[in-house]
């Protein structure tokens, strides 16, 4: 029986990354999933993941989840979400 990956905590347990696509200039990053677990939360679905384009800075971005096999590391850069307090 398969199930989707439909919470970033899924996710996590896969040890799958997370691609963000910008809307408007289709500007492209990856994050581990298990590091945004650690910053919003292991039950946050991944469709309500909020981000800001860091070329536009337009908030229309579209998160993903995306396998990644360690024994064929993609050819991407790996990014570290932080939180700021405002």
């Amino acid at each position: 029986m398969t199930r989707t990956i439909d919470t970033i905590g899924r996710a996590a347990r896969h040890d799958m990354l997370i691609r963000v696509e910008c809307g408007h200039c289709r500007h492209v990053g990856h994050l581990r999933a298990r590091d945004v677990a650690r910053v919003v939360g292991q039950g946050r679905s991944i469709d309500t993941l909020r981000f800001v384009c860091s070329r536009c800075d337009a908030r229309a971005a579209k998160a993903l989840p995306v396998e990644y096999d360690r024994d064929r590391p993609p050819k991407v850069m790996i990014w570290v979400p932080m939180e700021f307090r405002r």
